[in-house]
């Protein structure tokens, strides 16, 4: 099979290629990022490598009519969420836009499934990251409303341990050089899973998806006191940090799935994962899913206090890295 990914040099997208290609898949990378291209991928004859923008729909059309691949998975985004803060306008160019022309250019490339990576942030969302990227899942909606071809849907999913610009790898290499960290607040919780776990929750909704859906792991959160004192046992001493309060546009608690997507959510089989069907659709789903008739996914309501658990989740998830 065909695989198109955009921004396939970040974490997810890099952990995405190294598996499909182990699955025997051909794989191009769009983004932006000549150096990371070249250095991530460029002895790799098996990886088809261009260089554009999500921005750019002219470009973006012409490489999909060239490729034709079977399934476009859209990972390129801004996530840096205080600073989406202060450039929303960018934030706006990327994540609406920019989605957009990969839904567009996906139609008229004559893709089978095309899958938006989303976020927690976008459930309930506070911020200018998760804005953009709750009209993001709309569009991809909507768009599978309007197709007869085509598949959209999105997946959502939560902090990834040891991606690039994640905060406790940050935290642990600043213990090694002695330095102090900083903490938003003890009691804030946040969902949890390794590299590994995020793709397969991706792959997941890729096999599954029949149009229009929100994909969604069944994950364990963990406070920040469960966190510093598995980070702790890992640095093997016992530190100092500094309480500095939520920085702007974050919340307490995360949301994956709200109140209001219980009636149309769904327990996907054979996979730990949840379905949020479209509350409009032209298309038959036919899946026959058991209805979720569980909670509301807020990151307080499922909070893992096993430090042992996190220790070892965390040294899992820096291993897949590597």
């Amino acid at each position: 099979m065909k695989y198109f990914i955009t921004g396939g040099t970040g974490s997810l997208g890099k952990a995405l290629v190294k598996k499909l290609l182990s699955k025997g898949n051909q794989v191009t990378v769009y983004s932006r990022d000549e150096g990371k291209q070249a250095l991530l991928f460029g002895k790799e004859k098996k990886i088809k490598r261009i260089i554009g923008d999500i921005r750019d729909y002219d470009k973006l059309l012409v490489s999909m009519k060239r490729e034709r691949p079977d399934v476009v998975v859209h990972t390129a985004a801004l996530k840096r969420i205080d600073d989406m803060e202060f450039h929303p306008d960018e934030c706006i160019k990327t994540n609406i836009h920019g989605s957009d022309n990969v839904a567009k250019a996906s139609l008229l490339s004559d893709v089978k499934k095309c899958v938006l990576i989303s976020t927690d942030k976008a459930c309930q969302p506070v911020n200018v990251y998760g804005s953009s990227k709750f009209i993001a899942e709309r569009l991809f909606t909507n768009h599978d409303f309007e197709s007869c071809s085509t598949i959209f849907s999105s997946v959502r999913y939560g902090n990834v341990i040891a991606s690039r610009g994640s905060f406790i790898p940050l935290w642990l290499g600043l213990l090694e050089k002695g330095q102090k960290i900083s903490v938003t607040s003890t009691d804030m919780t946040r969902f949890l899973f390794t590299l590994n776990d995020a793709v397969d929750t991706v792959l997941g909704a890729v096999e599954n998806c029949e149009g229009g859906e929100v994909f969604i792991p069944q994950i364990s959160s963990y406070d920040m006191g469960t966190i510093l004192k598995a980070v702790e046992r890992i640095h093997g001493f016992v530190f100092d940090y500094d309480l500095i309060g939520l920085r702007p546009g974050e919340k307490l608690h995360e949301d994956m799935l709200a109140e209001t997507e219980l009636p149309f959510t769904y327990k996907v089989d054979n996979i730990n994962l949840l379905c949020v069907r479209p509350q409009y659709t032209n298309r038959t789903h036919n899946s026959k899913w058991k209805k979720y008739t569980g909670p509301h996914f807020n990151s307080s309501l499922h909070v893992s206090e096993n430090v042992e658990e996190l220790v070892s989740l965390i040294k899992r998830g820096t291993m897949e890295t590597r």
